[in-house]
């Protein structure tokens, strides 16, 4: 899961979590006057409303309990607050109670008690999960202290994974300081942690995000569709599909655009294929929308391969129908191999034919390589049916080593083809 994903799943386990401690610790202190602890959610993210809670001045003097203490009810967490929280955060038995209670640790989080929570965090021996939504906090409180804090951490992967986090929180909360450190770093530094920046800008600010990257675009940025990517994931999660089309949409042309309706195209057609097929239907003749006719062609595919196929076939000739029939047709051969090779036994010798059948092929060859051999020879062109029996082949030898080899003895192909079967290595991939 992505980063910006898993902060916005945390959040909803909190949400239940909430939900559930609520309904199943009713107590009842007289038959008609139910005791009920109210723990709704009032913050908006990691650090609340302004990265503080806010705690009622009478209360002051006292440690609070995490059972007890709604989200919203101090204005920061003392030291003895974060050690009775946190004994709950790590120690309760119940999973709903630790992850609300270290929630509210977050939520308590300043600049001044970070460095005591990460304390408790080591005591309690805080996981992975959690280390990255506190340092996350923790950036979107004091981003200067998180990331000097991370980049004391000795070893190195620990060390740049917390810097990751820390950066994605400052972005969310100071964009532009955040890129001001990251454009201080040496250029191999700025592209590890572009990512995160952008992730953070996007948590934050969508315009801010996507006017950033479209610089970098304008810049030549090679990994500008990428970081597109990113912010069109965020547009999707926080407007929906056909919001984020819209977005998409208004893009200037270039490869980080494609990228950006290729996410989308993909959330699209989840929600509604037929839909998504019509809207990505006018990029088909678009230099940076075969990627997008490609993915429709592949995710429809996955549910309704002949419906896909009949769209695709609908289309003007283009470098993303021909993406997407290979795509379509491996998806097909997967669903039901015996109505796909039908449809291009009836399908007439062409150049999509023989886009077709390289997709095909290389599906099947993970299940039946010798019918898969026997289609990928039926290809017309010459390049394409030695890259058609050249994937065959690995697939073939990754799943019957001795087999593929007395095969490509007599298979014809150039020694160049042949060696890259012999080199192939790993586990299948379907």
């Amino acid at each position: 899961m992505n980063r910006g994903c898993f902060i916005h799943a945390f959040w909803l386990v909190i949400a239940l979590a909430a939900f559930a401690i609520g309904r199943f610790t009713v107590g009842t202190s007289s038959e008609d006057a139910p005791t009920v602890v109210d723990l709704s959610l009032q913050s908006t993210g990691p650090a609340g409303p302004g990265g503080l809670l806010q705690r009622q001045a009478a209360d002051a003097e006292s440690p609070v309990s995490a059972e007890t203490l709604p989200i919203g009810a101090i204005t920061a967490l003392t030291e003895a607050d974060i050690e009775t929280i946190a004994k709950d955060a790590f120690s309760d038995p119940n999973p709903l109670k630790r992850e609300l209670a270290f929630a509210k640790l977050l939520d308590g989080l300043t600049a001044e008690n970070a460095a005591k929570i990460r304390e408790q965090m080591r005591a309690g021996g805080a996981n992975g999960d959690q280390w990255r939504l506190f340092q996350y906090a923790w950036g979107a409180v004091d981003g200067p202290g998180a990331i000097a804090a991370a980049g004391e951490i000795e070893r190195e992967d620990r060390r740049r994974g917390a810097i990751s986090n820390a950066l994605s929180g400052w972005a969310s909360a100071d964009p532009q300081q955040a890129i001001d450190w990251l454009g201080q770093l040496e250029e191999e530094d700025q592209r590890r942690y572009q990512d995160e920046l952008v992730s953070g800008l996007a948590d934050g600010d969508l315009n801010l995000a996507t006017t950033y990257v479209g610089e970098l675009v304008d810049a030549g940025d090679r990994r500008a569709p990428d970081l597109m990517g990113i912010v069109a994931g965020e547009q999707i999660r926080k407007g929906g599909p056909v919001a984020a089309a819209s977005w998409a949409e208004r893009l200037p042309d270039s490869n980080a655009k494609g990228a950006a309706l290729d996410r989308v195209a993909n959330a699209y057609v989840d929600e509604d294929p037929a839909t998504a097929a019509r809207w990505a239907a006018q990029f088909a003749n678009e230099d940076y929308g075969a990627r997008v006719i490609e993915e429709v062609g592949d995710e429809w595919a996955e549910r309704d391969p002949a419906s896909a196929v009949s769209w695709l076939e609908s289309l003007d000739e283009s470098q993303g129908k021909q993406e997407g029939f290979a795509s379509a047709l491996g998806e097909w051969a997967r669903r039901d191999p015996t109505a796909a090779s039908q449809y291009l036994v009836d399908m007439p010798a062409s150049e999509l034919k023989d886009v077709a059948v390289n997709g095909f092929a290389s599906r099947l060859a993970w299940e039946d390589p010798q019918s898969a051999i026997a289609w990928a020879e039926s290809i017309q062109s010459n390049e394409m049916r030695v890259e058609a029996l050249t994937r065959v082949g690995q697939a073939y030898f990754r799943r019957d080593r001795n087999a593929a080899i007395e095969w490509l003895g007599a298979s014809g192909l150039p020694e160049a083809a042949q060696q890259r079967i012999l080199e192939s290595r790993g586990r299948r991939r379907g």
